[in-house]
């Protein structure tokens, strides 16, 4: 790996300094005005408590992608993929693995979407977040693209899940920021064509240095100046050992829930994939879907918005080699909302919570 930053004080952050500044260095605070002076007496820069670095990954499949590589004081780990949509690729609680690593093994360059018939998102397919969207979302589909005025074309052919996660990002900032007490990332990508959408996600990741929530702040834009179609998943994803046979699931209404406890998670070489899914709405707001493994003493309650996020759908893929349970806060398909006009915005929020089982809600 070939790192940058790599200290508490050390980070990207746009809009400290000049706009050259900007664009190439990283920024050094004085923290000693900033932080807990007797906190300073015992890790000088801090990386003892919390650090973020930017790395790019240097062997196997995976070569030549950058990631943001991040950990805490309460024992939690994340690293964000810059050119996977800013999707948050591993995450960890105390050592322990939670995300999904898939056997694509976090492919780069990515395959194109489109190949295999629409189907080729399985190629890519890997990690604890990865969103679907912004267009479409779902199997591949042929859809009118007539609200786009395209010269040439009036349908479309959609791939699985859309195009979003195999774009690159621009990075905004990176830091563990001293007044806040958070790590954060952010970052934009942009999922465009000519005569086509033009569509930004500009993303924020905050963790607090002593806390143990992972929030995601998204906003969605059409930067376009013709209507787009607009539809998104967060596509979290369970793996072991965090995933095992032992894990339970509260939070969902009582038909999905008993569905669950029918089908525990067990390998099974002929498994192949369930899909269920509720109206968000059937679920409070303020109560956390969690996913808890007693064994392990660890527990992931999931909160989101419901403005835009008004679906949930679980997925179980429990087949031998791939082994996965997903928690999918969604829009609406594409086709069944209105179209994103231009310079219009949406925005969700997701929080992830990881504490001890004795702790969890």
């Amino acid at each position: 790996m070939v790192f940058s930053g790599g200290s508490f004080w050390i980070g990207y952050r746009a809009g400290a300094q000049t706009t050259a500044f900007k664009a190439a260095t990283a920024v050094t605070h004085t923290i000693e005005d900033d932080m807990d002076i007797e906190l300073l007496k015992k890790t000088p820069d801090l990386r003892a408590i919390a650090d973020i670095r930017l790395a790019t990954l240097e062997d196997g499949p995976a070569r030549g992608q950058r990631l943001l590589i991040a950990r805490n004081a309460t024992g939690i780990a994340f690293e964000v993929a810059l050119d996977r949509g800013f999707d948050i690729s591993s995450l960890s609680f105390r050592g322990t693995n939670i995300g999904w690593n898939s056997p694509t093994q976090m492919r780069f360059p990515m395959v194109d979407p489109g190949s295999e018939g629409g189907w080729a998102f399985m190629r890519n397919f890997d990690g604890f977040l990865v969103t679907c969207g912004l267009d479409h979302i779902s199997r591949p589909l042929e859809v009118d693209i007539a609200h786009y005025n395209h010269p040439h074309l009036k349908t479309k052919s959609m791939p699985q899940h859309g195009r979003i996660s195999t774009e690159k990002a621009r990075l905004v900032g990176y830091d563990v920021d001293p007044e806040s007490g958070e790590i954060f990332c952010e970052g934009i990508v942009r999922q465009a064509s000519v005569f086509g959408e033009n569509l930004e996600l500009r993303r924020r990741i905050t963790l607090p240095v002593f806390g143990q929530a992972l929030r995601i702040d998204d906003t969605v834009t059409n930067r376009g100046f013709r209507p787009s179609g607009h539809a998104i998943i967060y596509h979290l994803n369970y793996g072991y050992p965090f995933l095992d046979q032992n894990l339970e699931i509260t939070g969902l209404p009582e038909l999905l829930a008993a569905k669950l406890v029918v089908d525990p998670p067990r390998p099974s070489d002929d498994y192949g994939e369930y899909v269920d899914s509720v109206d968000s709405l059937e679920i409070p707001e303020a109560d956390p879907i969690v996913v808890s493994n007693r064994e392990l003493d660890i527990s992931v309650g999931l909160t989101f918005t419901r403005d835009q996020l008004n679906k949930l759908a679980i997925w179980r893929a429990y087949q031998s080699g791939v082994f996965a349970l997903g928690v999918e806060p969604r829009t609406d398909l594409a086709q069944d909302r209105p179209l994103l006009l231009p310079g219009e915005s949406c925005k969700n929020s997701l929080q992830v919570e990881l504490t001890d089982c004795c702790c969890s809600n």
